[in-house]
């Protein structure tokens, strides 16, 4: 396109000098200012039709967005290459309405069977919401636990008694809640076709939320102004008495590999690092996707292309999230060789799997970050609509736009309704409820709250017999006035 920009510039500029010097008798003033606008038109044209070519098609214009790979993170390929030179995102488009862009149809069917392993304390529970209304919106079947608590068998190994029976003719289609990380079990219990997700996070952070959350400051008679520090100082007499066999006969460790032991690494092998190294490389072979919490935004997008999910099934509000005072302390250099070496399998699971997603993005190509600019800015306005919809009681409903990346949607009150919630009391409501109506025999658990109530039954007309024959009436009663005589006070006249 430059060549050809350059060759009609040189042949109009030939055109004006061709004839010699006497420019009146060639060309009067107006036809030379004609000729000069003329090629300023052409030039402009042939600029904008060489970046509709560039740009495989006339892209939404820019307000360009910085973005950068994280830290530490090398990646190759021209699409990494951009991203670490500051990708710029083109995203300023009109969200209401129809960019001009192809509908998106790079997948055929999205895939509904799948396990996600809730890791304690890194951020799971947002993308754990994110399942559950993406499972209750297809009515599809999860693996419950069977008592009022939000594991299935964890801290232990999952069992058949931990959560509730199928429903007969419908096997399960997936599992989202607290459980330890098993490849056989899970297999067994999911369809084949089944994929397998998970999140971890930064390690030094999770210990920051563990010490926080569970009242390890209080337990381990921790200094509260630094505890972190405090537990790092001597970390494994403190941790010991919390293990098996000791008093509280605990089979992980609150402060030591955590993330691995949610992931199935039996914690007496942690310190094997060639062992650890070998079990990364079979999750990594197991899992579809891992997420990481430092980059959710990017783990929720690639988990939409790989699930072949719509841009509404991964819209969010952030959940469990605290403040508290050391939230934002960084530890010194020397204790964070010190951290490293007590949680080391948790530093090298985080880093492996932060460096694959990183290389997972990089296969995605550029249009990867147009996609994440726009999720991010819809999310945000769909988070903001929900606040304002549920404060004001509104029933207004916003519709975007279809993109390449998505079809046209409509966020009401409604779906404002589920987005911010935990269904896992009323799934299970609904699944005891099935299993019941199956014939299976089992009572109403009491920590399911009361009963559904039967509806009443009609009373049913009873069948009349012989019509009543009519009675005579009968004739009607004399009744006798007797009249009494008043005498009266006054005395006769004689």
């Amino acid at each position: 396109m430059s060549a050809l920009r350059r060759h009609i510039s040189v042949h109009v500029d030939s055109k004006s000098v061709r004839g010699g010097g006497n420019s009146k008798e060639q060309y009067s003033m107006f036809s030379r200012t004609a000729a000069a606008v003329l090629g300023v038109l052409l030039g402009a044209i042939l600029t904008y039709v060489s970046l509709y070519v560039d740009l495989g098609g006339f892209q939404i214009a820019a307000e360009s967005q910085a973005y950068s790979l994280p830290r530490g993170v090398t990646v190759n390929g021209s699409a990494a290459a951009i991203a670490a030179e500051s990708y710029k995102v083109l995203s300023n488009w009109s969200l209401t309405e129809t960019p001009p862009a192809p509908p998106h149809g790079l997948c055929s069917a999205e895939r509904k069977h799948f396990a996600f392993v809730k890791v304690h304390k890194a951020g799971s529970t947002t993308p754990y919401t994110v399942f559950q209304r993406f499972g209750r919106k297809r009515h599809l079947q999860f693996v419950l636990p069977s008592n009022e608590r939000v594991d299935v068998g964890w801290p232990y190994l999952m069992k058949k008694e931990d959560y509730l029976q199928p429903i007969p003719g419908r096997p399960f289609d997936l599992l989202v809640d607290h459980t330890v990380y098993n490849r056989e079990i899970f297999r067994n219990l999911l369809p084949n076709d089944t994929v397998y997700l998970a999140i971890v996070r930064e390690p030094y952070s999770h210990l920051k939320s563990v010490v926080n959350w569970y009242s390890v400051v209080r337990k381990y008679g921790l200094q509260k102004t630094d505890p972190v520090d405090d537990l790092l100082k001597h970390p494994g007499e403190l941790d010991r008495k919390w293990l098996v066999p000791r008093e509280h006969k605990q089979p992980f460790s609150y402060t030591r590999n955590f993330m691995s032991y949610d992931l199935g690494l039996p914690i007496a092998l942690a310190d094997d690092e060639t062992y650890v190294r070998d079990y990364i490389a079979q999750l990594d072979r197991d899992f579809l996707l891992v997420l990481v919490l430092e980059y959710f935004d990017e783990s929720l997008v690639l988990l939409k292309r790989y699930m072949c999910w719509q841009l509404t099934d991964i819209f969010y509000k952030i959940q469990n999230s605290r403040e508290y005072g050391f939230k934002e302390e960084d530890l010194s250099p020397k204790m964070k060789k010190i951290h490293r070496n007590w949680s080391r399998a948790d530093y090298l699971i985080y880093e492996h799997f932060n460096r694959t997603l990183w290389d997972k993005i990089t296969h995605e190509g550029e249009d990867f970050f147009n996609e994440l600019a726009r999720f991010k800015e819809i999310n945000q306005m769909t988070s903001r609509f929900c606040d304002v919809t549920v404060v004001k009681n509104s029933t207004a409903d916003k519709r975007f736009g279809a993109s390449r990346w998505n079809d046209e949607f409509v966020i009401d009150g409604k779906f404002c309704g589920v987005l911010n919630t935990r269904h896992l009391l009323s799934l299970k409501r609904m699944h005891v409820e099935e299993l019941r109506n199956k014939g299976v025999n089992m009572p109403w658990p009491k920590w399911l709250g009361p009963p559904p109530k039967k509806p009443a039954d009609k009373k049913q007309p009873q069948p009349q017999s012989k019509p009543a024959e009519k009675q005579k009436p009968k004739p009607p009663v004399k009744r006798t006035v007797t009249v009494k005589r008043i005498k009266s006070s006054k005395k006769r006249r004689h």
